[in-house]
């Protein structure tokens, strides 16, 4: 058996299935509804909308009709594997032959995982692997391209083989998908223009040629010709006196388009970044997109799950572009409160457990867990986990929008990423704060069937993030490694975490008794309450502004900006230890002053 990191299984052993009917009649039965339910998915349907939206009969086409064909075929065997079975079910029994049975409902997977579990299982029928090996033979030479159509259908096949198994242990559907891994309904968080989304055929067709053989000769693509950029390469010089080569092949490359989700080499160490921090614990149910920056990403994420009029929960305060993005869009926005750990679990069940009937019910929750923007908050480990308990009741998916993770000052707590069992997370990261704001490197994390719609929508807007900051970025990785990498953020939140200390300093001396705040244990920003003001934006944009220092009202990071707040967000990300003393100087004049009238 192939061993899978952190996969979860049933294990029943051979006393536990002898006791069973002895008559196979009722197998046979609960079979055929569930071969009936198997037709009535209609895969024809599926490989003519395939055939029709390819140019020519490639790999999607082939690919779908090979993966019909196993699917069919294992259908077929159980059925003549039944009808021959009269005797009592020890006879089936007495073909497994081992001490114990593993039943192993694996997610998504990657492909080869797949079908080497596959092959080598135990589960398997001695006539069910005779009768596959040359299918997975194929399968394997067309699925190591990872079509996910194909993932599916090779899944149904392993279901109908589980599913026989089910039964004959006496187990109802509900109890046995109890016991194994959680798997969502993702058709019912889609928005209708994501359902819509259809993939582009030259982007496909740029993805195809990408994996493609060097030999391979491209007459499909609508590339422009590079020689004749006049760019050739590039040499880059690091704050520690080294330097990154983009050398005429790395130029060329970081010159041309990319498949959509990203250049490959990035991808592949993006994800060893995400095993290494987050280590989710089934990493293959999920994949990662590249985009211009971690908002694009959010954009995409927001129109993935939402009609217009959807219901959102979100942490209020909370992140001004996210809520003038989701008022654009005409999501109903429903604030929940927070404290200093971040959203209020209890204040989210309330809202949640009285959800007046007359509304939808919302599918989404979104909140930046780690150094909030702008109430600075971090969510502890028990905050999150009881959160993620309430998502899974009300059946939520959470967008873990985490710009913040590396400006951390403690000890990382698990990520909603980390903690994932049912693949209902959509995580977002930036390197905006990491490497260059100005590159504009972000990208999402999520359950495959919503990361394909996500690349759906990008293949027909951006198209993809920059190559030229993709390719600086990976020969940075390369040259790190994630050693290099670890030490770069390691100095990166010592440096923030003075900055808050110096900023914490200088409030505490000159704003004494006239503010309050929580200090923040990640990121950039303090959130501070004025005692005695209630109106804070005319305070700043028109008495601290004449004095020369700017804070940011509150009013920016509420729902409804028409009210007046008595908070005010601090940023200590650029200003050196001297202006602090004298911003915070001017701005504790200005509040003597408005307090005095």
């Amino acid at each position: 058996m192939v061993k899978t990191h952190k996969t979860q299984s049933i294990l029943y052993s051979l006393d536990e299935l002898r006791p069973i009917r002895s008559s196979v009649e009722q197998c046979r039965s609960y079979l055929m509804k569930f071969i009936e339910q198997y037709k009535s998915m209609n895969v024809l349907d599926v490989e003519t909308r395939l055939l029709n939206r390819c140019v020519y009969k490639n790999w999607n086409a082939r690919r779908a009709e090979l993966g019909i064909q196993a699917s069919r075929r294992t259908v077929r065997l159980l059925e003549q594997f039944l009808s021959k079975r009269e005797q009592h079910l020890e006879l089936i029994l007495s073909e497994f032959k081992p001490d114990h049975v593993e039943i192993r409902l694996p997610s998504r997977g990657t492909l080869n995982q797949l079908l080497n579990s596959l092959e080598e299982s135990s589960l398997l029928l001695s006539k069910v692997k005779r009768l596959s090996k040359v299918t997975v033979d194929r399968l394997r030479v067309e699925c190591n391209r990872a079509n996910y159509v194909h993932y599916n259908i090779l899944m149904m096949s392993l279901c109908s083989r589980i599913y026989f198994l089910v039964v004959a242990l006496e187990k109802t559907q509900k109890e046995f998908c109890f016991n194994m891994p959680a798997y969502l309904d993702y058709a019912r968080f889609l928005s209708k223009a994501a359902t819509r989304r259809q993939p582009s055929a030259i982007r496909e067709a740029t993805q195809l040629f990408a994996r493609s053989p060097p030999t391979t000769i491209n007459f499909a693509s609508g590339s422009p010709n590079t020689s004749l950029f006049p760019f050739k390469e590039a040499t880059i010089t690091l704050i520690d006196g080294t330097n990154i080569q983009l050398d005429p092949s790395a130029m060329s490359k970081a010159l041309q388009y990319l498949p959509t989700p990203g250049q490959a080499d990035l991808l592949d160490w993006l994800k060893k970044l995400q095993d290494r921090y987050h280590s989710p614990q089934d990493f293959n149910r999920y994949d990662l997109c590249i985009t211009n920056g971690s908002m694009e990403g959010l954009g995409k994420v927001f129109e993935l799950v939402l009609n217009p009029g959807d219901s959102i929960l979100v942490d209020s305060p909370c992140y001004s572009g996210s809520l003038d993005f989701l008022r654009g869009f005409g999501a109903d926005i429903v604030s929940i409160d927070t404290d200093s750990n971040g959203m209020n679990d209890k204040h989210l069940n309330e809202i949640l457990s009285n959800w007046p009937e007359t509304k939808t019910f919302p599918k989404t929750l979104y909140t930046i867990p780690n150094g909030s923007n702008p109430t600075g908050a971090s969510m502890n480990f028990e905050r999150k986990k009881t959160i993620y308990e309430i998502a899974k009741k009300y059946d939520l998916l959470i967008i873990e929008d985490d710009p913040y993770y590396f400006l951390q000052f403690t000890k990382s707590e698990a990520s909603f990423l980390s903690m994932d069992i049912d693949g209902r997370v959509i995580r977002l990261d930036s390197m905006s704060k990491v490497l260059s704001a100005g590159m504009r490197l972000g990208f999402v994390t999520a359950p495959v069937p919503l990361w394909q719609k996500i690349v759906y929508h990008q293949q027909v807007t951006s198209m993809h993030a920059s190559a030229l900051s993709q390719m600086v970025a990976l020969k940075l990785f390369e040259k790190w490694n994630l050693s290099g990498f670890d030490e770069h953020t390691q100095r990166i939140s010592k440096f923030y975490e003075n900055q808050k200390t110096l900023m914490v300093d200088a409030i505490n001396k000159h704003l004494k008794d006239m503010v309050t705040f929580n200090e923040p244990t990640a990121g950039m920003f303090i959130w501070m309450k004025l005692l005695g003001i209630q109106d804070t934006r005319k305070l700043i944009y028109e008495k601290a502004l004449a004095k020369e220092v700017l804070l940011l009202p509150g009013s920016a990071f509420f729902v409804d900006q028409s009210k007046s707040y008595p908070f005010v967000r601090v940023s200590y990300s650029l200003c050196t230890p001297e202006q602090m003393e004298t911003g915070m100087t001017r701005f504790g004049e200005v509040l003597r002053e408005e307090l005095a009238c």
